[in-house]
């Protein structure tokens, strides 16, 4: 394994998890039933804008610097024998397919909890 994978790897867990700290840190204002299922009429966290929607976009906007990295790396004649291409591509794939998740998930939660709020308004 070359040096640029791996301090790849070592950034993605380090950022990752504090990303995902800060994130786990909104269940304990999220409302649950008797069957440990979320009460989308009691919790409100998932209509406001909230910490998740701040670290999506720091994710995000975190990818995009990485691909500008890539991209003049590449633009440097540089090969993925290089650490710095390693680097960025390592990074590029693995917060974009964070920020994507965690962009799809949010929205999958504030469409069930409006499904189940207003759900006498849909039919």
């Amino acid at each position: 394994m070359q040096l640029g994978w791996l301090i790849g790897l070592v950034v993605a867990v380090v950022l990752g998890n504090i990303f995902a700290m800060i994130i786990a840190t909104l269940n304990k204002k999220v409302v649950k039933d008797q069957h440990g299922k979320i009460n989308f009429k009691k919790s409100n966290v998932y209509f406001y804008w909230t910490r998740w929607d701040y670290v999506t976009i720091i994710c995000a906007a975190y990818t995009f610097i990485c691909i500008l990295g890539l991209t003049v790396c590449l633009f440097m004649e540089k090969t993925i024998n290089d650490s710095w291409v390693q680097f960025f591509l390592h990074q590029t794939v693995i917060f974009s397919m964070l920020s994507f998740g965690w962009f799809t998930w949010r929205l999958a939660y504030v469409f069930k909890g409006v499904k189940e709020r207003w759900s006498d308004e849909f039919k």
